[in-house]
């Protein structure tokens, strides 16, 4: 009776666990979630993006793009990251000339990529990867994703990570936040 009791717990618990996408298996993410959100719109209304009402949040456009910058101002630099993500107008195909020119950029910035690949984000093909350095100062960390929305749309996000703790546990947290992500077009 006591294994029946235990069987039955067990499968409340699988069938109660949230699907884990491929980035958060990556990344070994355990479930975050961010709690007291405020939902931002991009100005262009392509996108809503939902993070803590104490971070201080900025939106910009341009005549292409629309971005928003997040970031929690309450924490250290080192425990936190700088949210920045952004749709614009182009065109981006994950061939070998996009893998090439995005090596060559790391390169040129004096960045080294430690962990890249190819996923599915919010049921759109995506390219990310992690690169690592040296900026103002600090040891420097940065993930980023681009996803490919139509065939003249691309979304994108960049997540700024300074220091060297809990590289992965903020990478998971950003993602908690990216793959709420709204849009609208």
């Amino acid at each position: 009776m006591k294994k029946i009791g235990v069987l039955v717990l067990m499968l409340i618990a699988v069938i109660s666990c949230k699907k884990q996408s491929e980035l958060q298996k990556e990344f070994n993410c355990r479930s975050t979630e961010l709690s007291n959100l405020k939902q931002y719109s991009d100005f262009k209304n392509n996108f809503k993006l939902s993070v803590p009402t104490s971070w201080k949040t900025s939106k910009y456009y341009t005549e292409t793009s629309s971005e928003i910058f997040s970031a929690d101002t309450i924490k250290q630099l080192s425990e936190t990251y700088i949210l920045n993500v952004s749709y614009a107008l182009g065109t981006v195909n994950f061939d070998a000339d996009f893998h090439q020119k995005t090596d060559s950029i790391i390169t040129q910035n004096g960045f080294e990529k430690i962990k890249s690949g190819s996923a599915t984000f919010i049921n759109s093909p995506c390219y990310w990867y992690v690169l690592k350095g040296e900026k103002n100062g600090f040891t420097y960390h940065q993930f980023n994703i681009i996803s490919k929305k139509t065939e003249m749309a691309y979304f994108s996000a960049a997540i700024d990570i300074y220091g060297n703790l809990n590289i992965d546990d903020r990478i998971c947290e950003s993602l908690s936040l990216l793959e709420k992500i709204e849009f609208l077009q």
